[in-house]
């Protein structure tokens, strides 16, 4: 293992080597000859800026990457500040030298911010190889040993770059020629993958940092690897034999059976959200019967990769057939905001308006919302953290008015990944309702 010094809060400072493809400055200039990125590896954290002194350097939320920007060589207070409420996160005095790319990595141990600091020299002049730095920000997996295997080679044949804390950064000194590697990951000292990647492709001269970090989706205990070159794209790698789940919510008036490549999973009640239901990655066949086995939907197509949660949503059309739609659940925290996914499940409305109204607001003027959402379509809405009321809208093509459902003000629960649904209630006063679940 490569010793790692720390300094106070964690910052951590390494100086190596890095060639200049792969992403670009965002704010370069001639005199400009230092160059600062910032990564979000906090999960308590929302949507996060960074600046440098009066500079703005970026903005990332969990697991994402701000550009790389240049500026001139100097000491400077970095400050940390949540894009929402304005609230100071974090503040650190840093120098940054001449010729240097400093990656700046939010992080935490339980609920205190952190961070750590990786600073190495921008350009080397690298020739068909690439290098490589390791950070570990799982806290479900303290102690991890990183192993790469060629593209066409499995784990027997792999190398163990090495070996790492939480919190900590490793940088492999010796270059690799670029192409396509096999990522491992398996707890310290053990021999068995608890993470694989497969085909990670370094294909620029540069250097590459790999982040691990912890996943907050609806499936628990699962990783990314995340991997940083210039630009403020963040390529993601989820475990390639990561479980799959799916859940079902049954809008229709009758109870159904559940059935998935002919065979009975579950039955759900009306207005029902079944438990999640494993699955292993792969194409399935997604079926409904009635109580006297009548069939209402034959077949659908449900396909999920590793590490997917869906949500399928079970609901009549005009013609009162019945039809399925599937919906991706996030993977982020939803602690500082919620991604909620809005959908239209009233066959008499083609589009429908959700309003997202705070204590100060009304819905002329509400900041949120989801418009002109048509009949059986979603849409996902990122929701800071705050009191609404939610009200249901929808606009006749002679411009009248109707406010069909509202709910009371609320707040979302953290930690809970909810769905807002439009349906059809003959017992509403409008004949229809809003419907959060989660």
């Amino acid at each position: 293992m490569k010793p790692v010094y720390l300094a106070p809060l964690l910052a951590l400072s390494s100086i190596l080597i890095l060639a200049g493809c792969g992403g670009s400055s965002s704010n370069s200039s001639a005199t400009a000859e230092t160059y600062l990125q910032f990564y979000n590896g906090a999960a308590n954290s929302g949507n996060t800026s960074l600046k440098a002194g009066d500079i703005a350097i970026g903005t990332a939320v969990y697991g994402d990457v701000s550009a790389l920007v240049a500026i001139k060589p100097d000491s400077y207070s970095l400050e940390l500040t949540d894009v929402v409420t304005a609230e100071d996160l974090l503040t650190e005095d840093m120098a940054l030298a001449e010729g240097k790319k400093t990656l700046f990595i939010l992080t935490q141990q339980e609920d205190q911010l952190d961070y750590l600091s990786l600073s190495f020299t921008r350009d080397d002049g690298l020739e068909n190889q690439f290098k490589l730095h390791l950070a570990n920000l799982s806290a479900e997996n303290p102690q991890l040993d990183v192993y790469m295997s060629a593209e066409n080679k499995g784990f027997a044949d792999a190398e163990l770059l090495d070996a790492l804390a939480f919190q900590e950064i490793s940088s492999i000194s010796a270059a690799k020629d670029i192409g396509k590697f096999n990522l491992y990951l398996t707890a310290a000292g053990t021999t068995t993958p608890l993470f694989v990647a497969n085909s990670v492709n370094f294909a620029y001269a540069n250097h590459y940092v790999l982040i691990v970090r912890d996943k907050h989706g609806p499936i628990a205990e699962q990783l990314s690897v995340d991997v940083v070159l210039n630009s403020s794209t963040v390529t993601a790698y989820d475990h390639a034999d990561a479980q799959a789940q799916f859940r079902l919510y049954n809008s229709l008036a009758q109870p159904v059976n559940v059935e998935i490549d002919n065979q009975q999973l579950t039955t759900l009640a009306p207005s029902g959200f079944s438990n999640y239901l494993p699955l292993n990655k792969g194409d399935y066949s997604l079926s409904l019967r009635t109580a006297d086995d009548q069939l209402l939907l034959n077949s659908a197509l449900l396909s999920l990769v590793a590490g997917d949660s869906k949500a399928v949503l079970v609901y009549a059309n005009e013609q009162q057939q019945v039809e399925a739609l599937s919906i991706a659940e996030a993977d982020a925290p939803q602690l500082k905001a919620h991604d909620i996914s809005v959908a239209n499940l009233a066959a008499d409305f083609d589009k429908l308006h959700f309003y997202f109204v705070r204590q100060n607001e009304t819905i002329s003027n509400a900041r949120y919302s989801v418009k002109n959402l048509a009949f059986k379509k979603q849409q996902s809405l990122n929701l800071p953290k705050d009191y609404y009321a939610i009200s249901l809208v929808h606009v006749a093509e002679n411009g009248s008015t109707t406010l069909l459902d509202k709910t009371a003000s609320m707040m979302l629960e953290p930690g809970k990944h909810y769905m807002l649904l439009a349906e059809q209630d003959d017992a509403a006063p409008s004949g229809y309702k809003l419907k959060l679940v989660h």
